[in-house]
């Protein structure tokens, strides 16, 4: 006689079980096993069905990986395109002419005088501006990719392979070593 087929919701909690028993290490044929022996519903289990669910379990993690990323990805775009309204309202502000008043009394007479002028800007506002444009375009995606040129350890000079000669005495005291370890354990 056949095992009973299992239901849609059956399947979810299976799967949900296989991926926990998978997190813990345990291998599929153990979790088949297991699934087999605690089935209210007497499903056999067999190591073919818990490897589609595990395939399936990790196409969703894939799957979940992948939107959480577009949706992290977005949200940060999203601050950075507040932060640019909020910095080029601020730059505009910084541009606008400026008015002074000033009223009091000296020792010569009373003051009362408006000082106007225009301003330039703050330069502050721009070097912001170009930060969140690098950040974007860094999160995007659009920055050519950078060529990272090996040094030597020290970081001074270029990379330079050793000799065929300097490479056998590297190994022939690499050997030594090993040899040296695995007589001394």
């Amino acid at each position: 006689m056949a095992s009973p087929k299992r239901t849609p919701k059956q399947i979810a909690a299976d799967r949900a079980d296989i991926a926990d028993m998978y997190l813990r290490g345990w291998q599929q044929v153990r979790i088949a096993e297991h699934l087999t022996k605690v089935s209210e519903h007497g499903i056999t289990y067999s190591l073919e069905m818990v490897k589609r669910d595990l395939k399936e379990v990790r196409a969703q993690w894939r799957r979940s990986a992948l939107i959480d990323f577009d949706a992290a990805k977005q949200e940060q775009l999203a601050k950075l395109d507040l932060m640019e309204c909020q910095v080029c309202d601020q730059w505009l502000r910084s541009c606008e002419d400026y008015k002074k008043h000033t009223e009091g009394s000296t020792p010569k007479g009373p003051i009362d005088k408006t000082e106007t002028g225009g301003q330039t800007g703050d330069p502050r506002y721009m070097n912001v501006l170009l930060s969140i444009i690098e950040r974007r375009c860094k999160l995007l995606g659009l920055d050519a990719p950078t060529k990272v040129a090996p040094t030597d350890p020290t970081g001074d000079k270029p990379y330079s392979p050793p000799s065929a000669i300097e490479a056998e005495q590297r190994i022939t005291e690499l050997m030594a070593k090993l040899k040296y370890a695995s007589g001394n354990s």
